[in-house]
């Protein structure tokens, strides 16, 4: 069992490791398996990828996220001009039709609404968002309507979380209903935890995930 400096430690190795980061301006606090992130980086994907490096260390059993972004001069745009950049961005994404999907910005947060088809649409136009310089936060409001049979939809996240080797799928427990999945189980690590969310949000119709997956 890993004391809170050994976690502190392996969290701050694998933000320096990770080379989307810049680890000088994170900050890492720990108290009982609980991790604080603190300090300022450039983006909002840096910040993101701090989150994701932090929640591959095994022993973290919770994350509170403080980081600020701190824009450099050459990311700062007015609301207008990001939201072209997104615009542009939505228009060249070929998982989903653009028309479905209404972007607004306010004060560099960008808000996004409207109706998918699969969760991996609305997790790809996120994923390039994030990546767009001068956003500072991004809110997702966006849905996906099912098209499926719960009982359909049941059997393949289960086989999802079979076929896949990082997965221990037997400690994990998936119920759907009206589209919404609930998981039920233990999870190895906050990674573990993300990856069984994702594979249950691959499955056709998936509309909510309920994650009450626990740390074992």
């Amino acid at each position: 069992m890993k004391d809170d400096y050994q976690i502190k430690q392996d969290v701050l190795d694998e933000l320096d490791w990770d080379p989307e980061i810049e680890a000088s301006r994170v900050g890492v606090e720990v108290t009982d398996g609980a991790v604080t992130l603190v300090g300022a980086v450039e983006t909002y994907r840096q910040k993101q990828a701090a989150r994701e490096a932090t929640k591959r260390v095994a022993g973290v059993r919770s994350l509170v996220d403080k980081l600020e972004i701190e824009l450099p001069i050459q990311h700062r745009l007015s609301d207008e001009g990001l939201a072209e950049r997104v615009a542009h961005v939505l228009n060249w994404n070929v998982s989903a039709d653009a028309k479905n999907i209404q972007a607004e910005v306010q004060n560099g947060v960008v808000t996004l609404t409207g109706e998918l088809d699969y969760h991996f649409q609305r997790k790809n136009i996120l994923d390039q968002i994030e990546h767009v310089a001068g956003v500072v936060n991004v809110i997702d409001q966006m849905t996906v309507k099912p098209k499926v049979s719960a009982s359909d939809v049941e059997d393949r996240i289960k086989g999802a979380l079979n076929r896949h080797a990082e997965i221990e799928s037997e400690n994990v427990t998936v119920r759907v209903l009206d589209g919404t999945v609930t998981l039920e189980g233990t999870a190895e690590s906050l990674d573990e935890m993300d990856r069984i969310e994702q594979a249950a949000w691959a499955g056709p119709g998936v509309t909510n995930v309920i994650n009450n997956l626990r740390l074992g």
